[in-house]
């Protein structure tokens, strides 16, 4: 590895280590602060949750700087899963991209969830899980018919493909490409995480104007403890839609260019997978300011050490204090 390579594996250990955290905390919340009246919301909080517990786990373990040339994806693999073999390793990353378009899908069925407990009061917790688990199937099915995509480690091969942009190729353990233009499964998976955020969008704000023209519509029927809340929780999910402008169409349209042959590939490779990261920080983040049971939470816990602290600091100044 040289230098730049070194920096992205500290970067992207780093920022999977904090993102795991930081979703771990939020699924111990959903699972056990969660008060009863979040029963059916909590269920989607918990498949964004457990999507980016695993997103963290695939990034650290892959590490992946992603390549285009032509028609080809080259993807330098710098985590252990490089000594696991080629099929191992081309599968962590395509399960990084399966597991960013569920996240997605994720927000889009919490949004619209929101629109038919606010619109038709009812919403079961089986429901929920249904849902989630038909909202998942997609991905999974495209990641499944990956299983068998067709793919080069020699280093000749790649070397002509690459055309001297990565130098000291052979030193790297596992480099893989592929041909993605006769390939229909990695297509699908790449127009998925790209263009098929456009529909995702279109309908979870189509479902943000309902929630709130139902509220507005319903004063008499909501109390305003249940607008308050309704309103809070749309406002997380809309904070929580904006992150992919800033993590997902970066990367995703840095790649488009590289293929295109605008932008230079090599330095782009670094970027892909700590851009994507950033929605693996800043969704349990949101998600935790904004859901009140479990911001209370957080401060009652930040509160208790800041006294415990004190406390601790006052008994020590008074350990040899003559009476």
């Amino acid at each position: 590895m040289n230098t730049a390579d070194s920096y992205f594996v500290i970067i992207v250990t780093i920022l999977a280590l904090i993102g795991f955290s930081l979703n771990l905390l939020l699924l111990y919340l959903i699972i056990w602060k969660s008060p009863r009246n979040l029963t059916p919301y909590r269920i989607f909080l918990a498949n964004t949750t457990i999507t980016q517990l695993f997103f963290a786990v695939f990034s650290v373990t892959s590490q992946p700087r992603v390549l285009s040339k032509h028609q080809y994806t080259i993807v330098i693999y710098l985590g252990p899963v490089q000594y696991f073999g080629e099929w191992f390793s081309y599968m962590s990353y395509v399960g990084i991209l399966h597991l960013s378009l569920n996240s997605f899908i994720s927000l889009m069925l919490s949004m619209i969830y929101r629109y038919f407990s606010i619109k038709f009061h009812r919403f079961t917790v089986n429901v929920s899980i249904i849902l989630c688990i038909i909202g998942y199937s997609i991905p999974f099915l495209i990641f499944a018919s990956c299983s068998h995509l067709v793919v080069s480690s020699s280093i000749s091969a790649n070397k002509a493909i690459l055309e001297g942009m990565v130098e000291n190729l052979e030193s790297y353990h596992m480099v893989l490409s592929t041909n993605i233009s006769n390939q229909i499964p990695i297509i699908i998976l790449v127009v998925a995480v790209t263009f098929g955020l456009i529909p995702i969008y279109f309908v979870m704000y189509w479902c943000r104007y309902q929630i709130h023209k139902t509220l507005k519509e319903t004063r008499s029927v909501h109390s305003p403890s249940t607008r308050d809340n309704a309103r809070r929780l749309v406002h997380a999910l809309t904070i929580q839609s904006i992150i992919p402008l800033v993590s997902v169409f970066p990367a995703s349209t840095f790649w488009c260019l590289a293929q295109l042959g605008v932008v230079e590939p090599t330095a782009y490779s670094y970027f892909i997978i700590p851009c994507l990261s950033l929605g693996c920080i800043a969704d349990p983040l949101v998600t935790i300011r904004c859901v009140l049971p479990y911001r209370r939470w957080i401060l009652k816990m930040c509160r208790h050490t800041s006294s415990d602290l004190t406390t601790s600091n006052h008994d020590k100044s008074t350990v040899f204090h003559k009476p």
